[in-house]
């Protein structure tokens, strides 16, 4: 028996008849986030350890990252030290990896390509009819080719050759197009998976997605995706879940950490994902143990002592008070008996919920979706309306409609 195989029973069992390829999936890092100011860079470090532990322990074949590697655009070297150094890791560990950038990942993979010069990573940074796909043997010496779709930016998809000169301002319809050219160039005697960045229609979202990248202009049908795969990989929405409505198996692994307090109780963790060509699959979600857990807690002016003291040690909290004129400095009062809690909320009982969008939201909105939606609602709009809302934009968020 092959000496990589050994340390797992089951799984080589499971290879020693079936030929199984194994894959890990995992998505939305968004290393260099923070929560209530906290950095979290501990946490994302042991989350991190966790998923390069699993990878050796299950001697997995390939590690796939579904998109949204980085919180910001422009991570600082802190974050791009914990990233690559995880994947210098599984390169001396032998392990491949395939790294596709998602909506809050920026241009940091384009210049350095430094996950790529490691030689077992490959980096897909932007949709592409040219670079989309890799393949490889694996250990049970099978053939596997990942296709890849990072993250489909509105004015990208609009203009690959495979989406259809035809389609104007249907970003759906687009992506969907496109993906029917990728699933084209699969072949069916290979272990085929497909690795996406996207919303698909249906899917539960978690309230931590950016609203404007999961709107409904933005939902591609979940029958689009292939149904020549053993597996559709996918990332961009945070919870765990299955598509049932997909026409091979799809999931997204969600996010490795719980994003806010909204995200109180939601499971935390990758799947790992046994194939071969005779058409066995398996799927099974692991939970991380490092996700920090988070918690809301109800309390009055009166009680919230006796409240918040049981989450001592049980992660980070929110105190959310009841409370039309809360004492002066209550807050500050809190926060230095309960340390573990780091965010308190007054809820007072005249106020109203808002759902208007912000200046913030609107003006980290590119020109092109804004446009795009408007035509997709007025298909009459003339080229005088789109160059007022334009101006209109312009004047709102001051942002630069050429950028």
């Amino acid at each position: 028996m092959d000496s990589r195989m050994r340390g797992n029973d089951r799984l080589v069992r499971n290879r020693q008849y079936t030929k199984l390829m194994r894959l890990l999936h995992t998505a939305d890092w968004h290393v260099g986030s923070t929560l209530a100011g906290l950095d979290r860079f501990d946490e994302t470090g042991k989350l991190l350890d966790e998923l390069f532990a699993a990878a050796q322990t299950e001697k997995v074949d390939v590690v796939i990252v579904a998109g949204d590697v980085f919180d910001n655009p422009m991570p600082g070297n802190n974050s791009q030290k914990l990233v690559f150094d995880f994947f210098a890791r599984l390169s001396s560990a032998g392990i491949r990896s395939v790294v596709l950038a998602g909506n809050h990942d920026g241009q940091v993979f384009v210049p350095s390509k430094s996950l790529l010069s490691l030689g077992t990573a490959s980096v897909f940074e932007k949709p592409s009819g040219e670079q989309y796909q890799v393949g490889f043997r694996s250990r049970a010496d099978e053939p596997v080719v990942v296709t890849a779709l990072p993250y489909p930016h509105e004015r990208v998809v609009m203009k690959l050759n495979g989406a259809g000169d035809d389609i104007h301002g249907d970003y759906a319809s687009s992506v969907s197009t496109f993906i029917r050219w990728l699933a084209g160039q699969m072949h069916a005697s290979d272990i085929n998976i497909f690795a996406a960045h996207l919303m698909i229609a249906g899917a539960q979202l978690t309230d931590t997605e950016r609203p404007m990248s999961v709107s409904p202009f933005f939902a591609v049908p979940a029958q689009s995706l292939p149904s020549s795969t053993m597996y559709n990989a996918l990332g961009h929405v945070h919870r765990h879940q299955q598509l049932v409505n997909a026409p091979a198996r799809s999931e997204y692994s969600g996010s490795i950490f719980r994003v806010n307090f909204s995200e109180e109780g939601t499971p935390k963790g990758f799947n790992l994902v046994d194939a071969d060509t005779k058409g066995n699959l398996t799927v099974q979600f692991c939970e991380l143990k490092s996700a920090i857990e988070l918690h809301n807690v109800e309390c009055v002016v009166d009680d919230w002592a006796t409240r918040l003291e049981p989450y001592r040690n049980r992660g980070y909290t929110k105190a959310r008070i009841h409370a039309d004129d809360p004492p002066f400095n209550l807050q500050g009062e809190i926060r230095a008996v309960c340390p573990w809690v780091v965010k308190v909320e007054f809820l007072r009982s005249e106020a109203a919920a808002t759902t208007r969008p912000t200046i913030e939201a609107l003006a980290s909105t590119s020109f092109e979706t804004v446009q795009s939606m408007y035509r997709a609602y007025n298909k009459d709009a003339t080229e005088d309306v789109i160059k007022v809302i334009g101006e209109l934009f312009l004047e709102v968020t001051h942002a630069d409609t050429d950028a």
